[in-house]
């Protein structure tokens, strides 16, 4: 976004006095996050982290000769879009077409839209954009009826042009294929219409039932990711032009996902499309991820923290926070206190046991806060931290606030 976006009064958690600044007028005071008057709660980045797992993610795909199209809808910023294309991205990676929208209306030209297209007047603005050479999206078929669809809403638009991935799904799982035989049936019917490209298979594992780091879950993912393997060998040759893309991979199982797909023969773009990790988090991710464990310059690191205020001491053992479900995504887990700043930023543990809309029921140690005390919290699942705020801090190590970001849901 530019310099000359306005801090407003629609941005929670910004210091009153930035209210009317550009970004960079803002920015030129050199704010700090504890002592230039932000409005708790706010949600912060830390940049070291954020570039930290940017390069990390693309020098591990580069190191297997895969290629990344990360799933942007984790933070839904053409900010830290941009800064996974300089990073090396092949293209990046969408919920629906109102997301693929905005990013191509921002400047991205290559998307894929991570699933089925089913609405007549996306599909045919798809094709216009395809055929007219400015952009290239992709999206998912995963059935004889949505290709009826797209077909169908095509049909009056000249020089039509639609990508489609063929999408794998697995018995118990979301969408996608799970026979075989009706991918067949469905790449014949594709191979009558000069008008659709298929370019290659894709799926998620992340949404395998029972898959999981366990043994038994494990060969669940890859059973699934085998799945996708064998579907290529029958979709490739109804690819038309480049060679075969072959894509999964969230933000938890990719090291799976490079394992299993190594192992197709042909020449073949593999792609993976993980997202969460742009960010990372101190909880789900971080119990799940491949890089657990590993060394400092190995790992990711968690990004996203929310600042809160305590309001209220109730009870010796109780804490009320200033944040709720409008501030924080709880759909895994609640967000973990880690930090205090009495004084000086201390580690802190207390534990939010429930949110309602806006306030956070935090159990503590008695005489461990008082009423006004700033409590840092780490969070879990980016991908539902990111859409609660509009314009979200970067900070440094020593939390001055070198940045605004701007997210678009």
């Amino acid at each position: 976004m530019p310099d000359a976006d306005l801090i407003s009064i629609f941005h929670k958690g910004m210091p009153i006095a930035a209210q009317g600044k550009s970004i960079s007028d803002f920015l030129a005071t050199k704010p700090n996050l504890f002592t230039s008057d932000f409005q708790f709660p706010i949600m912060i980045l830390r940049e070291s982290a954020l570039e930290h797992n940017i390069k990390r993610m693309a020098a591990y795909c580069k190191s297997l000769g895969f290629e990344i199209a990360p799933h942007v809808k984790t933070s839904m910023s053409t900010k830290i879009s941009q800064r996974q294309i300089d990073a090396g991205a092949w293209a990046l990676t969408v919920a629906n077409f109102s997301q693929a929208s905005m990013m191509y209306a921002s400047g991205f030209k290559r998307l894929i839209i991570g699933n089925e297209v089913v609405e007549p007047t996306s599909i045919a603005e798809i094709a216009k954009i395809n055929g007219s050479g400015a952009g290239e999206i992709i999206f998912y078929i995963d059935s004889l009826a949505g290709l009826k669809i797209a077909q169908n809403s095509i049909a009056k638009v000249p020089n039509a042009k639609l990508h489609i991935f063929m999408e794998l799904g697995s018995v118990g799982g979301r969408t996608g294929i799970r026979d075989l035989e009706l991918l067949k049936v469905i790449l014949d019917e594709i191979a009558k219409d000069d008008r659709i490209y298929v370019r290659g298979v894709s799926g998620f594992e992340g949404v395998i039932p029972g898959g999981n780091r366990k043994e038994e879950g494990i060969e669940k993912l890859r059973t699934f990711l085998r799945h996708i393997v064998a579907a290529a060998r029958i979709v490739e040759p109804y690819v038309r032009g480049d060679k075969i893309i072959i894509s999964a991979g969230g933000s938890s199982y990719f090291d799976y996902v490079a394992e299993e797909f190594a192992k197709y023969e042909g020449d073949a773009h593999r792609i993976l499309r993980s997202g969460g990790y742009v960010s990372h988090d101190h909880i789900y991710y971080e119990n799940s991820n491949p890089f657990m464990g590993l060394s400092d310059s190995e790992r990711f690191f968690p990004a996203l923290e929310l600042w809160a205020r305590v309001l209220s001491v109730p009870d010796p053992d109780l804490a009320l926070l200033n944040f709720g479900k409008r501030d924080a995504g709880i759909d895994i887990d609640h967000p973990i206190p880690i930090l205090k700043l009495d004084g000086k930023l201390q580690p802190f543990a207390g534990k939010v046991f429930a949110l309602s809309d806006q306030h956070a029921f935090m159990r503590i140690t008695p005489g461990s806060v008082a009423v006004g005390d700033v409590i840092g919290c780490g969070i879990s699942h980016p991908c539902t931290n990111f859409d609660k705020w509009r314009l979200i801090p970067v900070v440094n190590d020593n939390y001055d606030v070198i940045d605004l970001v701007h997210t678009h849901f």
